[in-house]
């Protein structure tokens, strides 16, 4: 049973992971997260998501709210990566990085 346990729990990571993800970013997104979108080392303090595409009419909504001239018509991410220094929360800051950023922005009517 021991043999099992490591591979359980980090499937049962991932699927908590990914409920709160779903939850804060879910709105935002036009598919529901895939596990396979999301890898972790919570250890490491890292997580990266992978292929995402972006619902256009919620985050234009927040663009709007802000006053923004522009409004979004179609977005993807190709990868956001979180960085978390666990051994030192206090004194470093948390890194996130962005690749594959693609966004098609018109003038708001």
């Amino acid at each position: 049973m021991r043999h099992w346990a490591p591979a359980w729990t980090e499937a049962l990571k991932a699927r908590a992971a990914r409920y709160v993800l779903e939850r804060s970013l879910g709105p935002f997104l036009e598919e529901r997260l895939r596990l396979e979108q999301l890898s972790l080392d919570l250890r490491g303090g890292t997580g990266t998501l992978r292929d995402l595409r972006l619902c256009a009419p919620a985050v234009d909504e927040v663009l709007a709210g802000v006053g923004s001239p522009l409004e979004l018509r179609e977005g993807c991410i190709g990868s956001v990566t979180v960085t978390v220094p666990w051994t030192a929360l206090g004194s470093e800051s948390c890194g996130l990085r962005l690749t594959g950023l693609r966004l098609a922005l018109g003038p708001r009517e």
